[in-house]
């Protein structure tokens, strides 16, 4: 069998590139031992949050940026194409101090936006609880960012999986991607367990598991992964949050359906996805301390997921040191936030043969000594 492009990993990096490649007239083909999008991609929070970035890298900073300003587009090409509701919103988001470290550690990171002159407003205690009165006495102090937006992760992940399916792609699940086809010095295909595919090019977006990836020859992606633990709530019946709350290291992300997601641990435990008492019961403390109406909201479930972090916490793109085959992972919190560029971006390459300009920082090549 033989196919345009093969991509190794079917969460959302791979799934938004394989339907902007559909798009552009080519054949596709997803290869995961895993159901589509049911790793990372599900058990994020679907928090889009540019601002986030490391105030001194700013080529990541607009890439993040860009990416957050294509959702409105994004969601509205996939509700046109499959009839599903990503929920993008938009209310935006407060980051909120409920200490005095935190405080200072607020107004240091208002100062970086105000100098990257991004948009933010600093917010007296009395304001953020007239905002989302749901939030602590405790708190001191906020910053509103009105670009932090969000999307339902899980109906993006549904939405990006139908797309394909009508865009006639084919997803080849429960097989793992056992070697690469090599042939005169680049490659042109994937074996499997019984099967070998041919391909045109080859592209590996598998997440955290891009760097363990045996097959390839003198070559090591370094990618790691990092656990997330989360839970979600019932607050229906509890004064409601509006908007994306964060603070204490932490995360509330309240959903349209009554699903509040509180979160997440940042853990270096390798490939471990289990969820622990420690763990949830960490994320669940900072949550209620944050929110204290939180403590009697039943809990509706609990997860943790793999986030693929880069050695430098950035993503590595584009082409790898042989010749047809490609990478899109190291993607470590932002998955979600830059699906819609980084499928862009890799069309582009494959469609021209140059490398865009907002790709050249985040080649593999800045690795390699």
């Amino acid at each position: 069998m033989k196919t345009d492009i093969v991509i190794i990993g079917a969460g959302v990096i791979g799934l938004s590139i394989a339907h902007e490649l559909l798009s552009r007239g080519m054949q596709v083909m997803l290869i995961d031992p895993c159901e589509p999008g049911r790793g990372a991609s599900w058990a994020s929070a679907g928090v889009l949050a540019p601002q986030g970035a490391l105030p001194h890298h700013l080529p990541y900073l607009h890439l993040l940026l860009n990416s957050r300003d294509m959702f409105a587009d994004y969601a509205a090409r996939l509700f046109d194409e499959t009839g599903i509701d990503i929920e993008y919103r938009t209310e935006g988001g407060l980051h909120v101090a409920l200490d005095d470290d935190e405080a200072v550690k607020m107004e240091q990171r208002y100062r970086h936006q105000r100098e990257l002159n991004l948009p933010v407003e600093k917010l007296s205690g009395d304001e953020v609880r007239a905002l989302e009165p749901a939030l602590s006495p405790e708190a001191r102090c906020g910053l509103l960012f009105e670009g932090m937006h969000q999307v339902e992760n899980r109906r993006l992940v549904e939405a990006l999986v139908m797309a394909i399916d009508r865009q006639n792609g084919l997803l080849r699940i429960g097989d793992p991607v056992t070697g690469l086809i090599i042939k005169k010095n680049r490659v042109a295909g994937v074996t499997l367990p019984a099967e070998r595919i041919g391909a045109g090019k080859v592209i590996i977006a598998a997440g955290a598991w891009s760097g363990v990836l045996n097959h390839l020859p003198d070559i090591t992606l370094p990618v790691q992964p990092v656990r997330g633990q989360m839970l979600a709530l019932d607050i229906r019946s509890k004064q409601p949050i509006h908007r994306v709350i964060n603070g204490l290291g932490q995360y509330l992300v309240p959903r349209r359906n009554g699903r509040l997601l509180v979160g997440a641990t940042v853990e270096k435990t390798g490939f471990d996805t289990r969820v622990t008492a420690g763990g949830i019961g960490h994320v669940l403390s900072q949550g209620i301390r944050m929110a204290p109406g939180l403590a009697t909201a039943p809990i509706l479930e609990t997860w943790a997921g793999l986030r693929p972090m880069s050695k430098d916490g950035k993503p590595i793109l584009g082409p790898m040191p042989l010749d047809h085959l490609l990478v899109a992972t190291g993607h470590h919190r932002n998955g979600i936030l830059l699906a819609p560029i980084t499928a862009i971006l890799m069309a582009d390459y494959i469609t021209s043969g140059e490398v865009p300009a907002d790709m050249l920082p985040f080649l593999m090549e800045r690795f390699v000594s």
